[in-house]
């Protein structure tokens, strides 16, 4: 007896063509960053880089969703509410980007508490990258020349317990060719995290897969009894 696959064929077909209709679609990044403002206040400082500034972490939106971001270059500006999209993602490997990983272990729990945190939080980010081999914010390449004295007092205690930490955190880099430069713990679309699939796609596919199981599994007992009908 010629046993019929045309129809479990078609079956299978059907079942993957829907699990591919029914997973939700991944919208591509824009890498749109709108900046908002600072997440807890700002203070005054003057650096030996940059001049006089205001120092805090800032909040915006990322692709449309809420994130918190730090500055890490003191050469370029930017402004609130303004719209850029040529903000390129990365995950840099470097000693600065382990440096700013302990750093965020040690002390990100509180640097959106208050303004003296953030502001702090701050400073030590600018030590970390302007000058990662001294650590000093009183001294070396990148100095604090005036400011809210416990705010450095803060900022230079996270340097000195650097080393007691690891790095604990995913960080990404916001470039941009004509902006200042962030740091991030991480948003939306960012690289790594823009690939991985949601987990509604999981268990979409795993549904799709346990269908096509029984419908083989079936088609595998039906044949059996067939092949004995022939004895």
């Amino acid at each position: 007896m010629t046993i019929a696959r045309g129809p479990l064929k078609r079956w299978l077909g059907a079942a993957a063509l829907s699990v591919c209709l029914i997973s939700p679609a991944i919208a591509d990044p824009v890498n749109e960053l709108i900046p908002q403002g600072f997440v807890k206040g700002s203070q005054s400082f003057n650096l030996s880089i940059g001049g006089n500034v205001t120092a805090g972490g800032f909040k915006g939106t990322w692709d449309a969703q809420s994130i918190i971001f730090w500055c890490i270059e003191l050469t370029q500006y930017f402004g609130f509410g303004g719209d850029y999209t040529n903000y390129v993602p990365s995950e840099p490997d470097n000693t600065t980007m382990t440096l700013l990983g302990k750093l965020f272990s040690e002390a990100y729990g509180s640097a959106t508490s208050d303004e003296a945190h953030s502001a702090a939080f701050q400073l030590a980010i600018w030590e970390i990258v302007y000058d990662p081999l001294n650590l000093n914010l009183s001294g070396g390449s990148f100095k604090v020349l005036s400011g809210n004295a416990g705010t450095v007092a803060l900022a230079q205690g996270w340097l000195d317990n650097l080393a007691q930490y690891t790095d604990t955190y995913h960080l990404f880099v916001l470039h941009s060719p004509t902006a200042q430069d962030f740091i991030t713990t991480g948003g939306p679309n960012i690289p790594r995290l823009s690939v991985v699939p949601e987990p509604g796609t999981i268990a979409l596919l795993a549904v799709g897969l346990i269908a096509i199981w029984f419908v083989a599994g079936g088609a595998r007992r039906r044949r059996g009894l067939q092949d004995s009908d022939k004895v």
